[in-house]
């Protein structure tokens, strides 16, 4: 039976009957990703709830971090509360890459493109969690199959300088889009870009025995196949 993200009721009757439920939508604003929730919740199946870690503040965090939303996300925080008390799974991805989706290839590479060079937002150092989408499927079927309830988990590989992954686009060239131009064109997503993080998925691994084969986005990015989509 479908459900509908923006339908809480049709998300009830879809999840009834099943041992568990993933819940891996877009985010679509306070109300609606929190009556997603809840209606998941409502019928009485553990969830595995994929939020992000743009949940988290700037610097060192692991899996027992206290959220610090960023505010494009800034519900996601409550939405992770109200699964783990009914006992589900919160899986905390960083910035997805791999078979042609994420924002490498949807606005990075785009980026470069335009302008004939990487492109990073504000200073240069800030760095990101990345996960091959490939990585994170394993992930979730780790979660599945081992996690406690009431438990979170980070789904990240490495992490990354962003100006070296503008570097890697533009073929050795990077320039910083200055930060309120960026932000006239992308919104809050801008800001983002400027947030450094140094996430830790080091229990998630030791638990739950995952092993990441994607261990280098800027290696991923030199491959002939890679090297051929983005600007030389």
């Amino acid at each position: 039976m479908p459900g509908d993200l923006t339908d809480p009721a049709s998300l009830t009757r879809a999840a009834a009957g099943f041992d568990r439920v993933v819940h891996a939508g877009p985010p679509l604003g306070a109300e609606t990703d929190l009556a997603a929730v809840d209606a998941l919740v409502a019928a009485g199946v553990p969830v595995v709830c994929t939020t992000g870690a743009a949940v988290l503040g700037g610097g060192r965090a692991d899996e027992d971090s206290v959220p610090d939303p960023h505010p494009l996300v800034s519900w996601r925080a409550e939405a992770e509360r109200r699964v783990l008390d009914a006992g589900g799974q919160v899986i905390r991805p960083g910035m997805v890459y791999g078979d042609g989706g994420g924002l490498v290839p949807g606005l990075l590479a785009r980026k470069a493109a335009e302008r004939g060079a990487g492109v990073y937002i504000g200073p240069p150092g800030v760095r990101w969690p990345v996960v091959h989408v490939a990585d994170l499927a394993g992930l979730y079927l780790a979660v599945l199959e081992r996690a406690a309830p009431g438990t979170v988990w980070h789904g990240v590989a490495e992490t990354v300088r962003l100006d070296a992954v503008a570097t890697a686009l533009g073929g050795g060239r990077a320039v910083s889009w200055p930060l309120e131009e960026a932000r006239a064109e992308l919104g809050a997503l801008a800001d983002l870009f400027t947030r450094d993080q140094d996430v830790s998925a080091e229990r998630t691994r030791e638990a739950l025995g995952w092993r990441p084969a994607h261990t280098s986005l800027l290696d991923w990015l030199r491959t002939p196949a890679q090297a051929g989509s983005t600007p030389a």
